[in-house]
């Protein structure tokens, strides 16, 4: 990146961030209780993320004891005819 590219996007962001700063100041939004706002958010997505996984194991791994014999023995009848 060209030193002049990176004076761009410096300028560019110093202005982005003025106008979101003016932005939250004049609805009085708070972006620390916004961000604490969104870390709870996270959390959460990532505790139904995991609850998701939890469930989902056993399903896959009963399946897996009929899939994968049953995908091996064809891969290794297709391997036979070659």
């Amino acid at each position: 990146m060209k030193p002049r590219d990176i004076a761009g996007t410096v300028v560019k962001l110093f202005i982005a961030s003025v106008l979101v700063g003016l932005f939250l100041s004049v609805f009085d939004i708070d972006p620390v209780a916004a961000f604490g706002r969104l870390g709870n958010a996270a959390e959460r997505i990532f505790g139904v993320a995991v609850d998701a996984v939890q469930w989902a194991v056993p399903f896959a791994l009963a399946g897996a004891v009929i899939v994968v014999p049953v995908w091996l023995v064809g891969k290794l009848l297709r391997a036979r005819r070659k």
